[in-house]
């Protein structure tokens, strides 16, 4: 609200076509995540439900092919914050894309706090799949922490969210008003990255964790480890040191449950 703010009042000036969006107002007004479908799993998508969220995905998608029409294609950040602790306080996932990123995302990412990298490789009804293979932008969904509260951190501190929010508000005015990417130091941090290995899709009422679903995001395992069974067919970690993501059984049937991760060999 306040790089809003500041941009309605012309006390930063943009150097780049600048689209903000506030994506699901009703639920933000009631301090939900939604109010009847998760709107970021409606992007693409053949079907709407007749919903707040099935009407805001079609507008949101209309709005961004306008802005692309006009303006070519960019870069797409969309900022959520997680429910639950992570590992990483905040962390970055790619979608599946059908076009080359920029190879310093990497670099400008770890340098704006960010301390893993996601690489999806299945099509998903997201906002940032949506604007990447259909309109062509370099897009990410960004896990920003619990910034209505505090998040826990690699070493299991607290951290402000006065911080998180400072951090994130410094990323975006440096890439709106800077001509590029902003540079990095070759001697900067450095993202761990991961790669998805499993889609842990809830495909029947019977799905369960045999793990703690409440733990935190990117905790591992040993190769082996029953991580779910849906219907009783079971769900072993592939790898060892196999990373759980969002993991939340109570998802409808269909919807994605879950993420696997391996360590990725990518550095940068």
């Amino acid at each position: 609200e306040t790089l809003l703010a500041d941009l309605q009042a012309r006390r930063l000036l943009p150097l780049h076509p600048c689209l903000l969006i506030f994506a699901n107002p009703p639920a933000l007004a009631e301090r939900r995540r939604y109010l009847k479908h998760n709107l970021n799993r409606l992007f693409g998508a053949p079907m709407l439900p007749a919903s707040v969220e099935g009407q805001r995905a079609r507008a949101l998608e209309q709005h961004c092919q306008e802005f692309t029409e006009l303006y070519g294609p960019g870069w797409h950040l969309d900022l959520h914050s997680t429910i639950k602790p992570s590992r990483h306080a905040r962390f970055a996932l790619q979608p599946q894309r059908n076009h080359p990123y920029d190879s310093r995302w990497p670099g400008v990412l770890a340098q704006a706090g960010f301390s893993a990298l996601v690489h999806q490789h299945s099509p998903a009804h997201t906002f940032a799949h949506f604007t990447c293979n259909q309109l062509g932008h370099d897009s990410f969904t960004l896990e920003c922490g619990d910034i209505g509260g505090a998040a826990a951190s690699g070493t299991n501190t607290l951290e402000p969210a006065q911080q998180t929010a400072a951090l994130l508000d410094h990323f975006l005015r440096q890439l709106l008003t800077g001509p590029d990417l902003p540079a990095t130091s070759p001697d900067g941090p450095v993202l761990q990255q991961y790669d998805v290995v499993v889609d842990l899709i809830r495909r029947s009422a019977g799905f369960r964790f045999h793990v703690d679903e409440q733990g935190e995001n990117f905790a591992t395992f040993a190769q082996g480890t029953l991580i779910a069974d849906d219907a009783g067919q079971p769900v072993t970690a592939p790898v060892d040191g196999c990373a759980l993501l969002f993991a939340n059984s109570q998802v409808p049937v269909g919807d994605r449950a879950g993420l696997l991760l391996a360590p990725s060999l990518r550095t940068g």
